[in-house]
């Protein structure tokens, strides 16, 4: 067999390095984790494991698909172009290019994905969809405190004396970060979880803190507020690092013990523990996840967790950082989309609502790299709004929930299937991943589908003419590195040279002050809370006992890889849990199914028990598809953070009951 050594493009974390297997036929064989990169490590999580399967799928779509009479029918690619590319010029000659919408997410974050959005900037003044269903509340935050985004690499883990995963279920999202954290454990470091779920982890932490959801703000404050009672503080560092302490220290009188357990749930022993860890087992490493900032109040959940840190003197050495992303590769995103041009923009948290009361409405939509009928929240809402639009146009892999709501689905290829190149926001390296087999079927490349359609409709400022020539261009953002696509093709993945092993070493911030700023005049400038706050969840009024928490699945990245028969035999029907004596008292049975419901719907799941749980809580992984009766967004309202643009997934409650 041939060997190729490339990388995972999903949206994920753990960026993981893989070994590509190519047999006598040209056909891949099997992906094994990469055993000399330094975090894979040789293993791979479940959904790495299901690519062959994924590539070779009996569903995968290899031909383009065009709807007549309400049926898809195979088309080809002449004939599927020439109906995008008519459709296309009709409604920007009769209604103008804001009639005209694109909608690109994160299906795969390989480097030149974003070409279609580079299209409709040069189309210009296209409808396009701002925010966020990920991090941008915590993007907003730390930009605030630190001036930009960076985070210590995972390999500087076992420095720290203290690890807090506030957050982030490592055993579901960041497996490769576990032997990191097990050596860490291992050289006498201590491990403490906040999170209102179980982990999975609880045996091996010597603290665990359960709050309410949504409250993680007043948590950390409470936590900053006890330590400055008692002077537990690293005084060097506020002085000499940062700005605006004695205006925070104001903050900090709103949030005594004795309120700050009662918003949070936590008993006042366990914030005080919580404070303490952090000012006894410096240096200490927070692993931030993402779902503490889906919250109105979100982005000042992760500045007041920042403050905690910094008021204790833990970022910017060896084992000590607040890691939430890095910001490093960002400018090659920007290179590939291009300007942005003038236009209008819909609300990603609010898609469906935006597009149903368009003024000039919307006459065609563009989808790519994402599906958002069970991504995005409202799904019931998003479904309405895209019936009524005359022509939908995706692109995927599969007949998702999406597609089958298109005009036409244009069938794209795998990255086992091009030559690409991947980085991340979470990892310093730049992964070089070559083509390994042939296109499957008819299946093109996403820049292949879209410089084609730049032909048809004679689009200017786009001159290129082919993927690789488009490569070649978008490589370049990497040459202020030392990298060049050549040398990527030479060597395989590089180390960025100079993406720091920790973050904020210097103590060079980028902020106004240059200081991390616990008080920014930035913030207030932009009509937020100049400190960290406690910010109530808008869910707090909704008459439904239970918070709804859809964490991301260990067997899928958002709605992807469930296809598979290897992830349906690991993972096969959705569950919802609930605290055992919760359930218990509610009369539920373990493996019955229920009904968890609110005012915007209603969906079907079997219950299951975790006496770890909180009572006040239910979970049920986000991704389901529309035919499992379990897609949790048709649950999520179209709710905002008050920060970044990033919707506000879990700040919602539901009932459930027994359906016998």
């Amino acid at each position: 067999m041939k060997v190729y050594r490339t990388a995972c493009p999903r949206d994920c974390i753990d960026c993981c390095s893989m070994l590509a297997y190519v047999d006598e036929n040209g056909r891949l064989a099997k992906v094994k984790g990469d055993p000399d990169h330094p975090v894979t490590r040789g293993f791979l999580c479940p959904k790495g494991n299901s690519y062959v399967e994924l590539v070779y799928h009996p569903e995968r779509l290899l031909h383009p698909l065009v709807k007549r009479n309400g049926r898809f029918v195979k088309a080809t690619w002449d004939e599927a172009l020439d109906i995008v590319a008519t459709k296309l010029s009709e409604i920007l000659e009769k209604y103008g290019p804001l009639a005209v919408l694109h909608y690109h997410y994160s299906g795969s974050e390989a480097l030149t994905k974003h070409l279609d959005t580079r299209f409709f900037n040069a189309l210009g003044g296209v409808t396009r969809v701002e925010g966020d269903l990920c991090f941008s509340a915590g993007l907003a935050a730390q930009t605030y405190d630190f001036g930009g985004l960076m985070q210590n690499s995972i390999e500087d883990l076992p420095n720290a004396r203290g690890c807090v995963l506030w957050g982030r279920n490592v055993k579901s999202t960041n497996i490769h970060a576990l032997p990191f954290i097990t050596e860490c454990v291992k050289k006498g470091g201590k491990l403490a979880i906040v999170n209102p779920l179980s982990t999975g982890l609880e045996e091996a932490a010597h603290l665990v803190v359960r709050p309410r959801p949504g409250t993680d703000a007043a948590l950390a404050l409470g936590a900053c507020r006890y330590l400055l009672e008692r002077e537990k503080l690293d005084r060097d560092f506020i002085e000499k690092y940062t700005f605006g302490f004695e205006r925070f220290k104001e903050v900090l009188e709103d949030y005594p013990l004795a309120r700050v357990s009662d918003i949070t749930g936590v008993d006042r022993d366990d914030i005080a523990k919580l404070a303490m860890f952090y000012a006894e087992n410096r240096p200490v490493t927070t692993l931030l996840g993402f779902g503490l900032q889906r919250y109105r109040g979100g982005g000042s959940a992760v500045r007041a967790v920042d403050a905690l840190a910094a008021m204790t003197g833990n970022i910017g050495e060896p084992g000590a950082g607040v890691s939430y992303c890095s910001d490093t590769y960002w400018e090659a995103g920007s290179l590939v989309k291009g300007a942005s041009s003038a236009g209008r923009a819909f609300n990603v948290w609010s898609l469906g609502r935006d597009i149903l009361k368009a003024e000039p409405p919307i006459k065609i939509a563009f989808i790519t790299n994402a599906n958002p009928v069970v991504n995005a929240p409202d799904s019931g809402n998003l479904v309405k709004a895209l019936r009524q639009i005359e022509t939908v146009v995706v692109v995927d892999l599969f007949l998702t929930d999406t597609a089958k709501e298109a005009d036409v689905v244009l069938p794209c290829t795998t990255f086992f299937e091009e030559e690409n190149i991947k980085v991340s926001s979470w990892s310093p390296w730049i992964y070089y991943c070559p083509k390994v087999i042939e296109p499957l079927g008819e299946a093109r490349s996403d820049e292949e589908i879209f410089i084609e359609l730049a032909k048809k409709i004679k689009l200017k400022g786009f001159p290129w003419q082919s993927p690789a020539e488009f490569l070649e261009f978008a490589a370049g953002a990497f040459e202020k590195f030392g990298v060049s696509l050549d040398r990527l093709r030479e060597e395989g993945h590089i180390k960025n040279p100079f993406a720091p092993d920790v973050a904020w070493q210097d103590k060079r911030f980028r902020t106004p002050s240059g200081r991390f700023e616990f008080y920014s005049q930035r913030a207030l400038s932009e009509g937020q809370s100049p400190t960290a706050v406690y910010v109530t969840p808008e869910s707090e009024k909704d008459p439904y006992p239970y918070h709804l928490i859809t964490p991301h699945s260990r067997y899928r990245i958002h709605s992807q890889f469930q296809i598979t028969e290897y992830i349906k035999r690991l993972n096969p029907t959705p569950k919802v849990y609930i605290n055992s004596e919760e359930g218990a008292r509610l009369g539920l049975k373990e493996g019955q199914e229920v009904e968890i419901y609110n005012d915007t719907g209603s969906i079907k799941a079997r219950v299951y028990y975790d006496p770890k749980m909180r009572k006040d809580t239910v979970s049920l992984e986000s991704g389901w598809n529309v035919e499992s009766g379990a897609c949790p967004n048709f649950l999520i309202l179209s709710r905002v953070s008050e920060m970044g643009g990033c919707a506000a997934l879990y700040d919602v409650k539901v009932g459930i009951k027994s359906l016998r």
